[in-house]
């Protein structure tokens, strides 16, 4: 697979040699042929300077059409407001971890969304969709994943977290929200999420940990918003 420039010049130099070989395979093997300078020539010089050009533009090719399937490959799998992933792409993630790891999942939800959209328009609730996923996503490692869940919505898969470092990491998310007002084109706005934990283990699987998010999700709304809420 040709991934970066220093792949093309392998893939050149291994073609180069190999037509080298193969053209001197056949006039001094199957031909037959006698060391002249033709056929010197013929076996080697004509490939020197005939495949490595060749070889070099299709590398190029072969490396345009890798990074064209890397971008539309992420186009796919990440939201293209938010640069969160899909519900997609969570999903498959999820389903991908062992059965016995230990891990935390989170359900987000921007607070009073539809007031802001009422009151300031959709082009603003768009800004602070994008700049409540780009606070949440700052506040994760590289191995987890957010994804955007619903319209106001998020959810963060946290592999090999406990249910304890996890309603520490949503604490610092919903701090990290609300500590600093959203600047958009219209005015300043404070925005606040709430926030409910689920966790998998051995004894509790991801849909049972999906279940226990939402509930907890659903206790942080009713209990005022701006909170987090981990299942009793």
């Amino acid at each position: 697979m040709i991934r970066t420039h220093k792949h093309i010049v392998v893939f050149a130099a291994f073609w180069t040699l190999a037509a080298v070989a193969t053209c001197c395979g056949l006039v001094f093997g199957l031909l037959d042929l006698p060391v002249s300078s033709r056929s010197v020539l013929a076996s080697i010089v004509l490939p020197l300077c005939v495949v490595p050009v060749a070889s070099f533009f299709s590398g190029r090719l072969l490396l345009r059409l890798h990074q064209l399937s890397q971008k539309l490959q992420h186009a796919v799998d990440h939201d293209a407001l938010t640069s969160t992933v899909t519900r997609q792409h969570f999903f498959q993630r999820l389903q991908s971890l062992a059965p016995d790891e230990e891990s935390s999942i989170l359900m987000v939800d921007v607070d009073q969304f539809k007031a802001i959209n009422d009151t300031h328009g959709h082009f603003v609730g768009d800004v602070v969709l994008r700049e409540v996923a780009h606070r949440l996503i700052n506040n994760t490692r590289r191995n987890d994943l957010v994804a955007r869940f619903g319209s106001e919505e998020f959810i963060v898969l946290l592999p090999n977290t406990s249910r304890e470092d996890a309603a520490l990491v949503a604490e610092r998310m919903r701090a990290t929200v609300s500590r600093t007002p959203i600047r958009t084109s219209v005015s300043k706005i404070v925005t606040t999420v709430s926030i409910g934990i689920g966790h998998m283990s051995e004894a509790q699987n991801a849909q049972a940990a999906l279940q226990e998010a939402d509930d907890a999700l659903y206790a942080a709304k009713t209990a005022g918003c701006n909170l987090v809420r981990a299942a009793a």
